[in-house]
């Protein structure tokens, strides 16, 4: 196993609770279908993280050179910068319920992280894959959490 280390920040701005997001972020990174499937286990830590992992208003990912309308993350970088609105309230084109939606954007963004860059839909009905920008729409794919 890859062992990565992270936390998590809430921008100054945002309005929601440290704890229930450093919760939920931890739920997603340890999701049996996610990274950890592939090899990867992911550790909270206070200091000296590998990745930082903000909650941001679209002013702060305007700020930090991000399309406000998503989440983004630095392909192969450290920090990643989730869409709060998102987070609240998720999107419809992606198919996925809230929880569902978090669990895809904390996996796809950290795929950026750790190298991966987005993919196409493989074909229609089939299972999104996680790089796929479901955010966007699935183009044909099947709404999926699983890397």
């Amino acid at each position: 196993m890859v062992r990565i280390t992270y936390t998590v920040v809430v921008d100054p701005d945002v309005n929601f609770p440290l704890k229930d997001f450093a919760q939920e972020v931890a739920i997603c990174l340890a999701d049996p279908h996610g990274w950890e499937s592939q090899g990867y286990h992911f550790v909270a830590v206070k200091s000296n993280p590998q990745v930082v992992i903000h909650l941001s208003s679209l002013k702060g990912l305007k700020s930090a050179g991000c399309d406000p309308a998503l989440s983004c993350a630095e392909l192969g970088g450290k920090e990643m910068r989730i869409n709060e609105q998102r987070w609240r309230h998720g999107t419809a084109k992606s198919g996925q319920n809230l929880d569902g939606y978090r669990q895809y954007v904390i996996s796809h963004e950290m795929g950026h992280i750790l190298g991966r860059d987005h993919v196409k839909c493989p074909g229609k009905g089939l299972p999104a894959p996680i790089m796929l920008q479901q955010t966007l729409g699935l183009r044909g794919c099947l709404p999926n959490t699983n890397v």
